[in-house]
């Protein structure tokens, strides 16, 4: 009888840890690909930076090595735990802290860029993302600059993601999309372990992105990395 986990993310990090520690050989790679992606795409570096949804710092450590002062935030205490032990093994100076996106604890016009990286938006609403966006507006300076790494989670759907997939260890099942509320929602199953979860992942596309920053106040412009990786920029008017 397999076991039923029920409606999860916690299994899909779990179960691949490697994948988010920065000392491993994956995590590494992730550290150098987020860096030169960012150096593509920023219009400048340097300054103070918040990484929003941190997890153990992958991203935060590759805005260090841009020459940003960083201050990584997550929800999961953790997770923050786990990173702020990993800056002081690895000698990063970043800080870490337990915090809401949508209501950050610092002043107005902190920073010079806040950094929503690594995919975050699956976990977030729309209104959630509004409200996140908003307060990024709030404690940017003037002409600073927001920076959205996501997947097109619509043209990922049409093109394969209805597919069953073998997503090591599990295999993984499209279940439904809900166009009224722009979910999807995805069975995995670990055989070998004999459980089950599903996930419900928030649809986005850059259109969305994008006019929830034109929304805030942001100019935008949205960069295709790849077949379904998207970077959308938003930078701060200088007027207001």
């Amino acid at each position: 009888m397999f076991r039923n986990l029920g409606v999860t993310f916690g299994p899909t990090y779990e179960e691949k840890p490697w994948l988010y520690d920065p000392r491993s050989e994956t995590g590494r790679k992730r550290l150098e690909r987020m860096r030169e992606l960012l150096r593509n795409v920023l219009p400048r570096l340097g300054g103070k930076a918040l990484d929003v949804g941190c997890g153990m710092g992958v991203s935060t450590f590759a805005l260090e090595e841009l020459g940003f002062e960083v201050v990584g935030i997550d929800t999961q205490e953790e997770l923050v735990k786990r990173a702020n032990e990993i800056a002081r093994e690895l000698g990063y100076k970043a800080e870490f802290k337990v915090m809401d996106a949508r209501n950050l604890d610092f002043p107005d016009g902190s920073f010079d860029l806040v950094a929503f990286l690594g995919n975050p938006l699956p976990h977030m609403s729309v209104y959630d993302f509004d409200s996140a966006v908003g307060e990024a507006f709030r404690v940017l300076k003037r002409g600073g600059v927001l920076v959205v790494e996501y997947a097109d989670w619509v043209r990922l759907l049409h093109e394969n993601y209805r597919e069953v997939l073998v997503e090591e260890p599990f295999t993984s099942f499209h279940v439904r999309l809900d166009t009224l509320t722009g979910i999807a929602e995805r069975l995995f199953v670990n055989f070998e372990k004999g459980y089950f979860f599903k996930v419900k992942i928030n649809v986005w596309a850059p259109w969305i992105v994008e006019f929830v920053l034109r929304k805030a106040g942001f100019d935008v412009r949205t960069h295709y990395r790849g077949m379904f990786s998207v970077v959308t920029v938003g930078t701060k008017p200088d007027n207001v």
